[in-house]
This record gives C-alpha cells, structure tokens and sequence, in this order.
C-alpha cells in the first residue's frame, strides 16, 4: 500500500471518530445508523480501509454533516471524477429513475452508467455529458463541478437537434426522422405562437 494511501485512510478514520464522539455515539451506533456492518467501522477509523464515496454518503448522512466535509477528509475532493460519480448517482436517484432508464435515453449501455457512478476513470466526451445534463435536468458545470448550482439553464432544443447521433430511448434516429421532428416542432411552435389581437373595424360615423 502506499503511503499516500495509508495517510488518507488516517485522516479519514479520525475525522470519523471525532465527529461520532462529538455526538457521543459507539461505533455500533454509527454503524446501525449509517446501514454498516460494526467491523467496516472500526476498520476505517482504524486507518485499516478507505471507505467507498457510496459508504461515505451513507456515514455523512447518518451523522448529519455535508457531504463534501465527508469527501475531503477521505482525500476525495482533489479528485473532480468522484464528486461528478456522486452527483450523476445522486441527480438520478433524485428523479427516481433507474440506471436501465438514463443508460437508455442517452445512447450508453447500463454497464457504463453503473461505471461512471461508481468509479470513472476518464471523462465522458462532451456530447454524451450534454445528454446526461439533459436527461437528469441538471447543468453540465454541475456535473462538471464547474458549478454547485444543479438547476439546468434553459436548452435550445434546436441546438440539440442540430447535434448527429441522436438516440431516443437507445434507438438511434436517422437523417429522415430528425427532418421529420425538427419541422413537426416548426409546425407546433407556429400554430400555438400567439395571434395579436384584431382591432375591431371601425365603425363610420353617422352623418347629419
């Protein structure tokens, strides 16, 4: 293991203690609280084991402190992937929608979504984090912690149809049907835009 390593599961196992002898609780409290087994527990605040940002949420939540003062004291803050794997998991569980269901909407395979809520490696591209966005109704700075403000900006629907390799429920659209839904959304925006009012004709005024 490396020293690194070992440091931040430390660091982490007493900011653990601490913060549950704060609130005058056993490890077997904590661990009732938080969903956990009394042995995680006492490896971690043993420095024996670095706890997963899954387990993490679970102990933040439990003891009623941020989330993030949880990430940072496991050394996870430094590491933009983590928070972006806890904010795609979070924003999808919030709409209550399932992996099968986000992985399909945007052209990606459950295994990949299941990946990148877990442990990401590397990036999406640019065009698959725009369909995230999209579909979780978050912005893309969000899940880029660019930005803690998770409500999406308002989306120029004709900008993403502008976009190739559109899918819609994993199935891909060709050339022809994104003709076809481009000029049907023409066709609704111009039947239901707002008519000015007629002014009503002038009626002559009567001579004498």
């Amino acid at each position: 293991m490396a020293l690194g390593v070992a440091n931040v599961n430390e660091d982490v196992g007493s900011w653990l203690r601490k913060v549950r002898l704060e609130k005058r609780w056993t490890q077997r409290m904590l661990a009732a609280r938080a969903g956990l087994s009394l042995g995680y527990i006492s490896s971690v605040e043993n420095g024996k084991r670095k706890p997963k940002t899954s387990s993490l949420a679970a102990l933040a939540q439990a003891l009623d402190v941020p989330y993030a003062q949880a990430l940072q004291a496991s050394g996870y803050l430094n590491e933009s992937l983590v928070l972006f794997a806890h904010r795609l998991r979070t924003a999808r569980t919030h709409l209550g929608l399932t992996a099968d269901e986000v992985a399909s909407q945007c052209g990606l395979s459950t295994k990949t979504l299941e990946r990148w809520e877990s442990s990401p490696k590397e990036w999406p591209a640019e065009q698959t984090l725009q369909r995230l966005a999209a579909v979780l109704s978050v912005s893309v700075d969000y899940l880029r912690s660019k930005s803690d403000t998770a409500m999406a900006q308002s989306v120029d629907l004709h900008q993403i149809l502008e976009q190739p390799d559109l899918t819609y429920h994993g199935v891909k659209l060709t050339p022809e049907q994104l003709t076809f839904v481009r000029d049907f959304l023409k066709g609704v925006i111009q039947l239901s835009a707002p008519k000015s009012p007629t002014s009503p004709p002038k009626r002559a005024k009567d001579r004498k």
